[in-house]
């Protein structure tokens, strides 16, 4: 659990850097790294979720869940399916900041 928090506070930290550096690179020349805008926006809350939220394996065995036969996606428990998809939405944001969408 502790190595988990401290990989997703390392994950939130370096999102948090990328989209400081295509902020300050799109503030200086006017051009922006795309990967830097969506991505560090993404990965600020992947990692958020990572340190706030237990994983979707230790909240389905804490409910007694069978696990053994869900694979992929259908391991994801709804908290995790709402932890991606606000890390979509804010990637979205963030390149969409950067590249002058509003």
């Amino acid at each position: 659990m502790l190595l988990r928090m401290l990989a997703g506070a390392g994950i939130a930290a370096g999102g948090g850097f990328a989209f400081l550096v295509a902020h300050r690179q799109t503030a200086a020349t006017g051009e922006f790294s795309a990967l830097g805008a969506f991505g560090g926006p993404a990965f600020g809350v992947l990692g958020l979720g990572l340190l706030l939220c237990k994983g979707y394996r230790e909240e389905r065995l804490e409910r007694g869940e069978d696990i053994s036969r869900l694979e992929g996606l259908g391991l994801l428990t709804p908290r995790w399916r709402a932890v991606l998809g606000a890390a979509l939405l804010a990637g979205l944001a963030g390149f969409g900041a950067l590249s002058g969408w509003w």
